[in-house]
């Protein structure tokens, strides 16, 4: 079995796909359980990661960065940092950005070594150049606590360098029905998932002496990104967490550090082109069914 972040993640993952809420509600044709995305949805998609992308240099903001290593699930030696952020263009950067930090109120920048990607490159994971790299899958239209989203899945097989590219990354994003805006998306480091059902099944089975054992437990991490402040018809960033964790049984983990960013008054210049995006109102295709097993011999019949 996977660990509970696995096995969360692959709930929305896994999810057999129902009609959408547009239009006729008509179902589609079924489709394959990982795939490239359906064209009707990648259309929209596309176009509103391009509409995020002539944003992403368009307004700063106050980031605050948090750390906190934890003892028997107390946070202790707690850190706070606070800079004034933006994005500038570096075509050698992950998805042609990198971020510009400054103290507040000093000119000089600062490097902030996050080990994960910035939190508006996630709105990038559906332009053609990262898409093309990734298999997707998609969810159920649900209700979050406050909007009608749709979750999309996507798996890579690529192998975790930096950790600062998104394709270094599987996860989940959940996007607003109708605006296609980014809702939350929530993330592991590739091949994760297999990795720690490797050294958890090591673990457990070490030779132990005084109950402690000759093996470390897995060590592994998972990153929530949230957009909860909307400008203009798009949303952006307000908080991510970055989550450590000890594997100790299949179900059961402890919390070594929570590494958590906020993001808190945007303020935007230049201007930009209103963006034509088609309204998010995909059909999910229909569930595939499961066939039934032939039926067995009758009773005296040979087997």
């Amino acid at each position: 079995m996977r660990p509970r972040a696995a096995a969360l993640a692959a709930l929305s993952l896994l999810l057999a796909t129902g009609a959408g809420p547009s239009g006729s509600g008509e179902p589609g044709p079924a489709a394959p359980a990982w795939a490239p995305l359906p064209e009707e949805l990648a259309r929209v998609l596309e176009a509103k990661s391009s509409g995020y992308a002539r944003r992403a240099l368009g307004f700063s903001v106050q980031e605050n960065v948090r750390e906190a290593r934890y003892e028997g699930e107390e946070a202790k030696r707690e850190k706070v940092e606070t800079y004034d952020y933006l994005l500038v263009r570096e075509e050698a950067g992950p998805e042609g950005f990198r971020a510009f930090r400054t103290r507040p109120g000093e000119t000089k920048e600062e490097r902030v070594d996050l080990p994960f990607p910035d939190a508006m490159l996630w709105t990038q994971v559906f332009r053609p150049g990262i898409r093309s790299t990734l298999r997707f899958q998609v969810g159920e239209w649900h209700t979050t606590p406050y909007k009608l989203a749709i979750p999309v899945s996507w798996m890579t097989s690529a192998p975790v360098a930096g950790q600062r590219r998104i394709t270094e990354w599987t996860g989940t994003a959940e996007v607003e029905y109708r605006t296609g805006n980014m809702v939350r998306v929530v993330a592991r480091p590739s091949l994760q998932d297999e990795r720690l059902e490797t050294e958890l099944a090591r673990y457990l089975t070490a030779f132990r002496f005084i109950g402690i054992a000759f093996a470390p437990p897995p060590l592994g991490v998972e990153l929530t990104i949230e957009f909860d402040f909307e400008h203009e018809g798009y949303t952006y960033p307000t908080r991510v967490e970055l989550l450590t964790f000890q594997l100790v049984h299949e179900d059961e983990r402890r919390t070594v550090s929570r590494q958590v960013v906020t993001y808190e008054g945007y303020r935007f210049f230049g201007t930009t082109v209103k963006d034509e995006i088609p309204p998010l109102t995909w059909n999910a295709p229909e569930r595939l069914p499961i066939p039934e097993p032939p039926p067995g011999p009758g009773p005296g019949l040979p087997r």
